[in-house]
């Protein structure tokens, strides 16, 4: 798939959020102030590879980027 502006291939990230942790008596624990799926969760981030500015929101995109989901969850983490 192709940015609708400039024409350069759409890319991809494997977006994790950062965690931090503490160590504690010994232990090392989790110490964000937000915890849990609703804030852990990883996402896919598509964007122009040519300029990571560009609009590439449209319809056809949003198909495409939904197809793509798919097949990298069914072929990264195949478990899931």
């Amino acid at each position: 798939m192709n940015c609708p502006i400039c024409t350069e291939e759409i890319a991809f990230s494997y977006k994790t959020p950062t965690k931090s942790f503490i160590i504690k008596v010994g232990k090392i624990i989790r110490d964000d102030a937000w915890q849990g799926p609703e804030y852990d969760n990883p996402y896919l981030k598509f964007y122009c590879s040519n300029d990571s500015e560009h609009d590439i929101d449209s319809k056809e995109v949003l198909q495409w980027t939904e197809d793509i989901e798919k097949q990298f969850y069914q072929d990264v983490f195949p478990n899931l």
